[in-house]
């Protein structure tokens, strides 16, 4: 049978866009390290997020989930973190495992992140190496070059790093470590990559200055406050073709 398919005069109804997810990772690491409670709205539920969740709550940190994307990261402040009973599981998420990794290597205890088979092919020098400069002793296969990562953590030295490429995921965790020092971390990007982490590093009372491609961070406390996630239009599109 015939069937004519005629065009719509017009589409009409209302969506809500999901969290973005690289900032999402970012409120739920920022918000774990606050003295304080953090209510996250919006935040995404994608599987990575929640690899990011279920790792700071092996380190002590609770999250209590209100709604969907909608939580309260209780957080442990920059002394607070225990060191976990077991692996530390990122799946497949190279940012739960980018930015952890600066986070543990400001922690007193030894500490082991892995993930799936595709994220431990992926090279996760450009972290290491920073991070080792920083005071941390992280081991992996290849030399230290792949997944599984195991951290042992300590006092922060602050550095001045010069990052060989543009990398959000690679400064974010050297500022996520920097904060755990006493002095001044600063960055210097060969190329602008995305803000995220300084801009939320600022929104949460950090001394962060940013111009002309370098980052200075000073460590020190961050301050509780709401956090609300933009929506990723990329990800709506994602989830209505799904």
């Amino acid at each position: 049978m015939n069937k004519c398919i005629r065009p719509a005069k017009r589409l009409q109804g209302t969506i809500c866009v999901p969290g973005d997810k690289s900032i999402s990772h970012r409120a739920l690491i920022l918000g774990a390290v606050c003295s304080g409670e953090v209510t996250i709205t919006n935040l995404s539920t994608a599987v990575d997020c929640r690899a990011t969740a279920d790792c700071l709550r092996q380190l002590g940190v609770t999250i209590a989930e209100q709604s969907p994307g909608r939580c309260v990261v209780h957080g442990r402040g920059r002394d607070g973190f225990r060191e976990p009973q077991a692996v530390l599981d990122a799946h497949n998420s190279g940012t739960t495992m980018r930015l952890l990794a600066g986070l543990l290597s400001a922690q007193p205890f030894y500490s082991v992140l892995t993930g799936d088979e595709s994220l431990c092919r992926r090279p996760m020098q450009r972290i290491t190496e920073p991070l080792g400069q920083m005071g941390a002793r992280i081991f992996g296969r290849n030399k230290g070059t792949a997944p599984p990562l195991t951290i042992l953590g300590g006092p922060i030295i602050p550095i001045e790093y010069k990052m060989p490429v543009a990398s959000a995921q690679v400064k974010s965790a050297i500022l996520i470590a920097g904060l755990f020092g006493s002095g001044v971390t600063v960055v210097h990007e060969k190329a602008v990559s995305r803000d995220h982490t300084e801009r939320m590093l600022q929104y949460l009372g950090a001394e962060l200055d940013a111009e002309g491609g370098t980052i200075s961070l000073t460590g020190g406390d961050l301050q509780a406050a709401p956090l609300v996630i933009p929506g990723d239009l990329s990800s709506a599109f994602y989830y209505l073709l799904a």
